[in-house]
């Protein structure tokens, strides 16, 4: 019988830490990608189309992100370690992310309230515009986009981190970890 591993094992990580790791990792791609076709081709009707899944997964995102650091502090005392002289290095990018990943969707709720516009993905009524305060609203949008592609940089760097120096140089079995098999036959 198949014995399915729900929450994190110093050996690897568990099934829900993986579903939150990859899905946001997919939906965040998404995301990026679609703002990087913006500004490759503009407007055409595909990229509208791409564009218009971006406040209702931004939302998604805000709250997978939101269960991810909730289940992660539940695991902490679980998860597989980091080496030790990585460990401040890895736990200071991990908190860089999730610091990018919460901001980012924050900021794009506030500038959708700052512009006065009502909020209802998927037909739930989040919240009604607030009064239109286009500075804070521009401000906002501005904060977003940087901070958008500053996350979209320190995601090569997480993926880079993981390819070259987990699986090139160390071959440490983080990469097995995150992907569900232990770094030791069982």
């Amino acid at each position: 019988m198949l014995h399915v591993q729900w929450r994190d094992t110093p050996k690897r990580y568990g099934r829900i830490s993986r579903w939150l790791h990859w899905g946001i990792g997919a939906l965040l791609l998404w995301q990026l990608g679609g703002m990087t076709a913006k500004g490759l081709w503009g407007h055409p009707p595909w990229v509208q189309t791409w564009l218009s899944t971006h406040r209702w997964l931004g939302t998604l995102l805000m709250v997978l992100i939101v269960l991810r650091a909730l289940w992660a502090l539940l695991n902490l005392s679980r998860r597989p370690p980091h080496q030790q002289g990585l460990a401040r290095l890895a736990g200071a990018s991990h908190l860089l992310l999730y610091v990018l990943m919460l901001a980012i969707p924050a900021l794009g709720l506030y500038m959708t309230w700052a512009s006065g516009q009502p909020f209802a993905p998927l037909g739930m009524a989040l919240f009604d515009g607030g009064p239109a305060r286009v500075d804070a609203m521009l401000l906002a949008r501005q904060w977003h986009t940087w901070l958008g592609w500053s996350l979209l940089i320190v995601m090569a760097g997480h993926v880079g981190m993981a390819l070259i120096w987990h699986g090139v140089i160390q071959r440490d079995g983080t990469l097995r970890r995150m992907i569900g098999r232990s770094s030791q036959r069982q």
